[in-house]
């Protein structure tokens, strides 16, 4: 897999946090420090997802939706997505 590099503005405080908790926590590059962080949230968006359809599921009907019905989960689950995002920028 090819790597793709994505460059970031920090104000000196938060490069400062960074570097600091990189080291602290030996990594060995302000990269893999940066990965580790990207892996840590994937992880947690995931861990959410699956909350959500677990607690979906505990009251959903039996039988498979209709398309109008998988057309309306589809469009509730983005909006609950937009709201966590909006709510994370915040």
């Amino acid at each position: 897999m090819k790597a793709v590099t994505i460059n970031i503005s920090l104000d000196p405080e938060l490069a400062e946090f960074a570097r600091s908790d990189s080291e602290a926590n030996a990594f060995d590059s302000m990269s893999e420090y940066m990965r580790h962080l990207i892996r840590h949230r994937r992880q947690q968006q995931i861990k959410q997802d699956l909350a959500l359809l677990e607690k979906s599921m505990e009251s959903a009907p039996s039988g498979d939706p209709s398309d109008k019905e998988m057309a309306e989960i589809i469009k509730t689950q983005r909006g609950i997505r937009a709201q966590l995002h909006r709510a994370r920028r915040s």
